[in-house]
């Protein structure tokens, strides 16, 4: 008679399968790249290679955010409206056609 076995061997296989996932074992991203993952912060940043750009780039880059931004924002506008409108007609319609 062995109450619960099937809870402890969930249990055991689960504990198996979670010591599996660990970072020692697991590689990282597309190669085995474990050298960040117990680095100090000092390497971490040290290793990382920012793009640079220059401010007139930067600035023209930001301008183009803000055009897609006002864009996106005017398109949700207009599809919120239609909806809201023909969403208001369809109300009407079915009140008139129930009296």
């Amino acid at each position: 008679m062995s109450f619960g076995s099937g809870h402890v061997m969930d249990m055991i296989s689960r504990m198996k399968q979670n010591r599996a996932q660990r970072p020692s074992k697991k590689g990282k991203f597309k190669e085995n790249n474990r050298q960040t993952i117990y680095s100090k912060k000092d390497k971490l940043i040290s290793n990382t290679k920012f793009k640079t750009v220059s401010k007139t780039e930067l600035a023209a880059i930001k301008k183009q955010i803000v055009i897609n931004a006002k864009a996106r924002k005017l398109k949700h506008k207009i599809l919120y409206t239609i909806l809201i409108s023909l969403g208001i007609c369809a109300f009407v319609i079915f009140i008139l056609m129930i009296n």
